[in-house]
């Protein structure tokens, strides 16, 4: 087997963040990023496969940080999770509405990531 996919977690809620990353880390490399800043620098030193992230972020918000990962990478796959239900999702491959199903996070981060790397 493979190595396994490497997620970017953008998350400011400190809590879901750690929760998030929690779970994920079962099936995947994850690391974490408190902001879109932080998220863009993480993507940039990491290279991960697919980000996952939070529409309202400080800084700089998810749609704004899909914009400049698949500016970099267009295989990248990004999640964008909001709680609002009319996002410009345009570079986003997935948006998943809060509160996360887990299950379908997973199944989307798998099949992204394995999209990524073809």
């Amino acid at each position: 087997m493979g190595e396994r996919i490497k997620v970017l977690l953008v998350e400011d809620d400190g809590d879901s963040r750690e929760l998030l990353a929690e779970i994920l880390e079962v099936d995947f490399d994850v690391i974490t990023a408190p902001d879109g800043l932080t998220g863009l620098r993480a993507f940039e030193d990491d290279h991960p496969d697919v980000v996952i992230t939070d529409e309202s972020l400080p800084g700089m918000c998810g749609t704004e940080l899909a914009h400049e990962v698949k500016t970099r990478q267009p295989k990248a796959g990004v999640i964008l999770v909001s709680g609002y239900t009319n996002v410009d999702s345009d570079w986003c491959d997935v948006v998943l509405r809060k509160p996360i199903d887990v299950e379908r996070l997973s199944a989307a981060v798998g099949s992204l990531g394995e999209a990524a790397r073809h």
